[in-house]
């Protein structure tokens, strides 16, 4: 897996990282243990919530490089619904 900042992280006149980078909106432990995906130990983590699996309870960490494949799933799902939403044509419209 790539972590590469999406769109809305660069600053499209500098190509920098804007202030609301995704890597800046969490706090971020030096070490710990991925729990999304990648399953990586001694990596840099963030605590994304609780997470609820059979009954179970747990708090869910995720690294940089999983964050992210979360966050472009969850956009591209939104996105597709947004394109669900939206009327198909001028007579859909109409009250």
């Amino acid at each position: 897996m790539v972590f590469r900042p999406t769109r809305r992280d660069i600053d499209p006149v500098t190509d920098e990282p804007t202030a609301y980078a995704l890597w800046d909106r969490h706090e971020w432990q030096a070490h710990g243990e991925c729990r999304l995906w990648c399953g990586r130990d001694d990596d840099e983590v963030t605590w994304i919530g609780p997470v609820r699996s059979s009954g179970m309870h747990a708090a869910l960490f995720a690294c940089r490089a999983c964050l992210y494949e979360r966050d472009q799933r969850v956009l591209e799902a939104t996105m597709r619904q947004d394109a669900v939403d939206l009327p198909m044509s001028s007579r859909s419209m109409r009250p």
